[in-house]
């Protein structure tokens, strides 16, 4: 996005510490609450004698923002940036979509350009559905950049963003993270939130195994081998509890069991059917981690 070359202009923004200025249309400042309440102030001030308002004579005004800031700004007022495209995989199936493949990647935003952009945007008042937009792309980063928009979203108040980004904050486990990653967290409450999140996932994961049985309620039960088949579920999954972190897929863990039932088709049935009900459960349950 261009600043328009003089020929365009009508009016002068300057940074006050770089010194530089840039030739600007009026009509865009007034997308801005702060600049369009500035433009009144100077237009009453210029009021003539008669009781006529007539445009202020001054059509130049400096701010103490850097250059570059002040570039973005200029540019997003002059053309707002629409939200990211959906990959047309992602309008027909949103929710079974992986997070990856939902943005046309090349619509998104990059990360580290929307904090200063989404600044500025406060900071000048600009238009809801600009600031809107803006959040959008920011969500569209949770993927690749999950503790960087988690700490963002949570030191702005962005709520919706912060629960969007920490279901990509489940792997790996907080502990790994170094000091220097884990201070873009904003509060000891901030981080405190994520940790019992992961506890929540843990629970809810090993009470969603402990509670699935390979023969429910005597459902495909195989008469030739049911104990034996029984003691190896219950084994496995005994063994799988403590181990389970919040990025677990207990569905794919209790899979592995599925070779050892190759020589009888009813045991191995049971055991697909269990194991595709963990899957449900776990997605049911809001505990299925995005990928």
């Amino acid at each position: 996005m261009d600043v328009p070359t003089a020929g365009q202009t009508d009016f002068v923004v300057k940074s006050i510490p770089d010194k530089i200025e840039f030739e600007v249309q009026r009509c865009d400042l007034e997308k801005s609450e702060i600049f369009r309440d500035m433009f009144a102030v100077c237009n009453q001030g210029s009021a003539s004698a008669h009781g006529v308002n007539t445009p202020a004579d001054s059509c130049h005004v400096e701010l103490d923002e850097p250059a570059q800031a002040l570039k973005t700004l200029l540019e997003l007022l002059r053309q707002p940036p629409p939200p990211p495209l959906l990959s047309v995989s992602a309008q027909e199936c949103w929710v079974k979509l992986p997070f990856s493949q939902r943005y046309e990647h090349d619509s998104v935003i990059p990360f580290p350009l929307l904090p200063g952009m989404i600044r500025l945007s406060d900071k000048y008042g600009l238009s809801d559905p600009l600031v809107r937009s803006l959040r959008s792309h920011l969500v569209a980063n949770a993927f690749l950049h999950p503790l960087k928009v988690y700490g963002f979203a949570r030191a702005n108040g962005f709520e919706d963003v912060a629960v969007e980004a920490s279901a990509y904050l489940l792997h790996p486990p907080l502990a790994s993270y170094s000091r220097e990653d884990i201070s873009v967290i904003p509060t000891v409450a901030a981080y405190h939130d994520l940790v019992q999140l992961h506890a929540h996932r843990i629970k809810r994961l090993q009470e969603i195994l402990l509670s699935e049985e390979i023969f429910p309620f005597g459902y495909g039960l195989c008469t030739l081998h049911c104990d034996e088949t029984a003691r190896m579920w219950n084994e496995r999954r005994v063994q799988l509890v403590p181990r389970i972190e919040a990025a677990s897929d207990i569905a794919a863990e209790m899979r592995t069991l599925m070779d050892r039932f190759s020589s009888c088709q009813a045991c191995r049935k049971a055991c697909m059917a269990a194991t595709e009900m963990l899957q449900v459960c776990t997605f049911d349950a809001g505990l299925v981690l995005s990928t």
